[in-house]
């Protein structure tokens, strides 16, 4: 499972997407962009001057991946502070749940924008769905396979011969996991696979080994159960193995972006002003988080935590190095479908070119500028 829902449609259902759902209208797009992509080698692929968009009070209804939580905190802080309406447009932000899937929201056109995994926009497009990829939320790989050392020590991938091992992906494998295996030379004979709920609990009541684990949530859970980390869990990172993959996102219906191009590039100018400002002071940010997320889902000391998580997903790149809000790293994109296309969670890869459009990020980025 790529996101923090329990039940995943099968893509195959987005087929039933009629191409092009959605509302439009006639909002102009008459600047030019800059490609705010990064590109292979590191540079930045441009194509002229960004000019910043201009907005006039359009709606969008923009889906969450999952109940209103930390990993949306960006997203939250722009609707509860007015920045996405200090940008000129009007956000419905609409929960998710276990049982929404945010891709097929998009492609019947019932929402206008989603944050997503970025293997179900793949899954999407492949299945006819016209969805347009317009930034990444998250630079890094959120998941992590963790044990209780005294139980079961993870010295690395290796260790993994004869674990029991948690999974919450509906259908094939975890990329990162077969990436791991086949780093240790090992199969899938060599372990276990149990199919697991999205809760610490199963780990610790030694149902399983080794459970897969999302950073923005439910590392702050061990810590509650007096676990400490590192110390009495042993961490895989798939990043630091070579072996992440793209998580959250967000996409937009075609047809809307079509009539919305302005409208887009705003919604982004308020979101980057609402992640940047999570940066800027994770502290001042938790009272938005905690008036969007349901009153008793995460204690002020775990939701603290859960924040701090999310911000280093959004600006650490799997390398290690620094990442610009909302970021287009090609590159990471591009290996990440191969990466998903070999453990068979997308049902085909797709021309990104034609998935993904930088521009209204780069006209966001040139509107924060102004």
């Amino acid at each position: 499972m790529r996101s923090m829902r329990w039940l995943v449609a099968p893509a195959a259902i987005l087929a039933l997407a009629a191409a092009g759902c959605g509302s439009s209208d006639d909002s102009s797009d008459d600047g030019a962009d800059t490609a705010a992509a990064t590109t292979a080698d590191g540079g930045t692929a441009t194509t002229a001057d960004a000019s910043a968009p201009v907005c006039r009070g359009d709606d969008i209804r923009f889906q969450l991946s999952f109940f209103p939580n930390a990993q949306h905190t960006g997203y939250l802080v722009a609707d509860s502070r007015g920045f996405y309406r200090d940008a000129g447009v009007n956000v419905k932000t609409i929960p998710g749940g276990p049982t929404v899937n945010p891709s097929l929201q998009l492609a019947q056109g019932n929402v206008d924008m989603a944050m997503m995994d970025f293997s179900e926009a793949v899954n999407a497009k492949v299945n006819g769905a016209e969805i347009v990829w317009v930034a990444q939320t998250y630079q890094s790989d959120p998941l992590r396979y963790v044990s209780i050392n005294r139980d079961f020590p993870l010295s690395g991938p290796e260790a993994l011969r004869g674990a029991v091992v948690g999974t919450q992906q509906v259908g094939e494998l975890e990329p990162e996991l077969r990436g791991m295996l086949e780093q240790a030379g090992l199969s899938l004979d060599d372990i276990k696979i149990r199919s697991i709920d999205p809760s610490i609990e199963t780990l610790l009541n030694r149902r399983i080994n080794v459970l897969p684990l999302q950073t923005f949530f439910h590392i702050s859970q061990l810590e509650e159960a007096g676990y400490r980390i590192p110390g009495d869990i042993d961490v895989l990172d798939p990043n630091e193995l070579g072996v992440g993959v793209a998580a959250n996102g967000v996409g937009v219906n075609k047809a809307f972006y079509e009539g919305h191009r302005d409208a887009v590039a705003c919604f982004l100018t308020g979101a980057l002003r609402g992640w940047q400002t999570a940066i800027d002071d994770p502290r001042s940010v938790q009272r938005d988080v905690e008036g969007a997320q349901e009153a008793g889902l995460a204690s002020p000391r775990a939701t603290a935590e859960n924040i701090e998580q999310t911000i280093d997903l959004v600006t650490r790149k799997t390398d290690g190095s620094a990442a610009d809000p909302l970021e287009l790293d090609m590159t990471y994109l591009e290996e990440s479908q191969r990466r998903l296309a070999d453990a068979r969670v997308i049902e085909g890869e797709v021309d990104l070119n034609e998935l993904i459009d930088p521009e209204p990020l780069a006209r966001a980025k040139a509107a924060a500028r102004g």
